[in-house]
């Protein structure tokens, strides 16, 4: 379903992360390749503790490989990332989202360290756009490599209990 991921610019990309490095405050793994390489271990270890239907892990998997190549041309926003699914032929606007949204965490926990938070409304129109489920297990499995695990984050951890408290999701995290 998702064979961007054998695009012959895919993989030349993919391949350049290894020439990536990462803050590592925020990173252990080498270089940006290898983080996404474990980001892609985690969401297969998730997807089977949350039972999660095989077309869906190809998705979680598509989204572990794709989600930091922007960082392949110097831009860690998302947005890079998905202006590049276009040169390698994706066009499945469901996974465009998740691609888009896969960092919604942050930028929403910064607006409500603010007083800012995300409204009703906002939370209705991201989950009518993206699988919040899908989201959740790789925002958990995107932080594999990070110092003191997923929960150490604030906006994940902050996030994922908006999502519970809404009962969006009902998602096993197992242990790091």
């Amino acid at each position: 379903m998702y064979k961007f991921i054998y695009n012959s610019q895919f993989i030349k990309d993919y391949e350049s992360l290894k020439r990536v490095s990462l803050n590592p405050e925020r990173h252990t793994a080498a270089n940006a390749y290898d983080h996404c390489e474990k980001v892609v271990d985690r969401v297969k270890e998730l997807a089977t503790l949350n039972n999660v239907k095989p077309d869906q892990v190809d998705i979680l998997v598509a989204l572990a490989k794709v989600h930091d190549i922007g960082k392949s041309r110097g831009n860690a926003k998302p947005e890079t990332s998905v202006k590049l699914l276009q040169e390698y032929g994706c066009i499945d606007d469901s996974f465009i989202q998740l691609v888009k949204y896969h960092d919604v965490n942050l930028p929403w926990y910064i607006s409500k360290t603010k007083g800012q938070e995300p409204t009703d409304k906002a939370w209705r129109k991201l989950i009518k756009k993206i699988d919040i489920r899908l989201l959740c297990i790789f925002m958990i499995a995107d932080r594999v490599d990070c110092p003191g695990g997923w929960e150490a984050n604030k906006a994940l951890v902050w996030f994922l209990a908006e999502c519970s408290k809404r009962n969006y999701l009902d998602i096993y995290t197992g242990s790091n």
